[in-house]
């Protein structure tokens, strides 16, 4: 275990503070909470060492904005126009004649 002494803006320290007391009642856990956030900042180094002992190769982790931008362009309709179209058919063919 390591102490740490951060500044933090006074507003922002004490909404978190609040928030840790309403879900855990008291405020023994402010430490653990402030670790699971920086754990939840530092994932990427775990993501490597989890596909590393799975034996396979892994860079690094993307953004989702990365994801977004290198996505391929459609070349079609999208898929639900195409669904909501088969589905339109099918109930007009079911449908009695008059």
């Amino acid at each position: 275990m390591t102490k740490v002494s951060i500044y933090i803006d006074d507003s922002v320290w004490i909404t978190f503070r609040e928030k840790v007391f309403k879900k855990h009642g008291n405020l023994r856990k402010l430490s653990s909470e402030v670790e699971s956030l920086l754990r939840a900042a530092i994932v990427e180094d775990a993501v490597i060492s989890a596909f590393e002992k799975i034996g396979a190769k892994a860079k690094g982790t993307i953004s989702s904005k990365d994801i977004k931008t290198s996505r391929p362009q459609l070349r079609g309709p999208p898929s639900e126009e195409i669904l909501m179209e088969m589905r339109r058919k099918r109930v007009a063919e079911a449908l009695p004649r008059q």
